[in-house]
């Protein structure tokens, strides 16, 4: 199926280009920038593209919606191509709007975390060296008169709501935009600034060692890449479903709803960015909003909304199979259940199957830094190789090393390196953007893991020193890193144990200060604000431990993490 599908003449043909020096696979009919997108989704300008609560936006709507912004931010504020543009908008409408408008100019829209507290928005602004903030009116509050803490950055906030801006926002109504006229005409004033393949497309925040967010720069070659990956894997499993119903995928199109993804990521993950929304766009599909997430919800929403993907962490899964409401619920739209970044237990597998018989499953694994999919295994091909999150997609290449950076056999552990067309062109330092691949074009991951004979990879361990809890990563060094600045902390360290429920249970252990009050009263009632004032409500340790005595430690000064979780959970992770 694979084979057909990407030889010559074919739908997803791949074809070798050089790419920054390295020779890739890539495929040869997809488009070389994001405004190449927007012109082929006009088609669908009748369609809905986005539903939360009982507002649903058409296509048209958005592109006229994203026309209106595009012109203010042009004429109003001056954007020109290439510049880097803030967002920092809640999951909505709105924020598909504002990423469409700066793309089309040709701009940079940098995806920062907008749940994150000021000082970590304020820090994705800065190291990203954005002139322009977009944002809503709830999030402009919150960032306040950012120009005086930013040099030369402005806000433009695109709620309708009353509130009075903060010094040096200006407002547009992007919804007034429409007036009286059908959509259709003011969309047709949509921009279309195409850029250079290897030009930066959008920015993405990770996290390294130093505990802060550093910006992952994606290239419009990159970003294209990754979505005809994703458009590949879902052409395979709409032809499995079609050969189980006996028909062709056409005829099985045909026949089909409009595809409907429940968005429960935030849209500044890839997850939420490239797998749900920008999927979305490309076959004229509807993405469902979740504010909150709640399993109640989630199954009004797709009986409701006839959700067809549902694309979600494990513990979501659960809370699923576990509501009260599940028994009741109509489900039989449901069509596909996936997940990513952690592995899938055998009895939820199960237990999804027997919930949902109807759906193909399916995981895989990816980074940031690689524009998100980097393997994948779907329907019985992973029901075969369920502890594996699938084979490497054929736009990715990959090896795995030992300390020295030389390859393992199969069936040994080694750091899992990648080299592809979907690679980023580096992290923004502050200054520049930082290269990040050696000589060869390949990208150290730093997550171990044990490819098998037949291909697939298994993640074993993370170098990065990560959590990923409730599907959320979070990186110790900066939990580390706010609760130090605790007065009555001494030492911290931040670690995750296994949790059924979450994956990943995050765990601080402190050594208070002695004869402080830290020392004799409540740790997370004391330090759980602390945190929570720093960082995302998400990053806040769901457990804090006390130690009298200091951190085990080895010669270097870094603290044995290992030996401190077998002390205290008997070896759990």
């Amino acid at each position: 199926m694979l084979a057909n599908l990407t030889a010559p003449g074919a739908p997803f043909e791949l074809v070798d280009a050089t790419v920054r020096g390295t020779r890739c696979r890539v495929f040869k009919l997809a488009p070389q920038s994001l405004a190449e997108l927007y012109p082929a989704a006009r088609v669908h300008d009748s369609k809905v593209l986005a539903v939360l609560g009982e507002e649903r936006v058409t296509y048209g709507e958005i592109f006229a919606r994203a026309a209106g912004l595009a012109e203010h931010l042009r004429v109003v504020e001056g954007l020109q191509a290439g510049e880097f543009v803030g967002l920092v908008l809640a999951n909505s409408p709105d924020w598909l709007v504002a990423f469409v408008a700066v793309s089309a100019l040709g701009a940079v829209p940098v995806l920062v975390n907008s749940r994150g507290a000021p000082d970590e928005m304020d820090h994705g602004l800065a190291s990203t060296h954005c002139r322009l903030v977009v944002a809503d009116a709830r999030r402009a509050l919150r960032l306040g008169a950012v120009h005086e803490r930013l040099p030369g950055v402005r806000g433009v906030a695109i709620e309708d709501a009353a509130d009075a801006l903060p010094a040096g926002w200006t407002r547009c109504d992007t919804k007034a935009a429409l007036g009286e006229q059908p959509p259709a005409p003011v969309a047709d004033r949509l921009p279309c600034v195409s850029a250079e393949p290897d030009a930066p497309a959008m920015v993405l925040f990770t996290s390294g060692t130093t505990g802060r967010a550093k910006g992952a720069v994606l290239s419009h070659r990159a970003v294209m890449t990754a979505l005809w990956a994703n458009q590949l894997s879902a052409t395979m499993v709409g032809m499995r479903m079609a050969a189980r119903y006996g028909m062709d995928l056409a005829t099985l199109a045909a026949r089909s709803p409009q595809a409907c993804t429940l968005l429960v990521y935030p849209l500044f993950h890839t997850s939420g960015c490239h797998s749900v929304f920008l999927t979305n766009l490309l076959r004229g599909g509807r993405v469902v909003f979740m504010p909150r997430w709640s399993a109640e919800d989630a199954l009004r929403l797709i009986a409701r909304e006839k959700v067809t993907s549902l694309p979600g962490v494990p513990t979501m899964l659960w809370d699923l199979l576990h509501s009260p409401a599940l028994a009741a619920a109509e489900t039989s739209s449901l069509n596909n259940v996936s997940t990513g970044g952690q592995g899938l237990p055998a009895n939820l597998v199960a237990a999804v199957q027997a919930a949902f018989p109807n759906v193909v499953m399916g995981t895989g694994y990816g980074l940031t830094e690689t524009s998100g999919m980097v393997t994948l295994t779907v329907g019985e091909e992973f029901l075969e190789n369920r502890h594996t999150v699938g084979k490497p997609v054929p736009t990715v290449e990959m090896r795995l090393v030992d300390e020295a950076g030389q390859a393992v056999a199969a069936g040994e552990p080694g750091e899992v390196c990648v080299r592809g067309a979907s690679l980023f062109l580096g992290y923004c330092d502050g200054t520049d953007v930082d290269p990040s691949l050696d000589a060869g074009g390949w990208f150290r991951t730093g997550d171990v893991g044990i490819l098998d004979a037949g291909g697939f990879l298994s993640i074993v361990d993370r170098r990065k020193d990560m959590v990923i809890s409730a599907g959320e990563n979070i990186y110790c060094a900066e939990v580390e890193r706010a609760l130090s600045m605790h007065p009555d902390v001494v030492e911290v360290a931040a670690l995750g144990v296994p949790d059924e429920r979450l994956g990943e249970r995050l765990v601080a252990v402190v050594v208070p200060r002695a004869g402080s009050a830290l020392a004799a009263g409540d740790l997370a009632g004391m330090l759980g604000p602390h945190v929570a004032a720093q960082l995302a409500d998400y990053k806040v340790p769901r457990e804090f431990r006390a130690m009298a005595e200091t951190l085990p430690r080895n010669v270097m000064g870094k603290v044995l993490k290992a030996q401190l979780r077998q002390r205290l959970f008997g070896g759990a992770g």
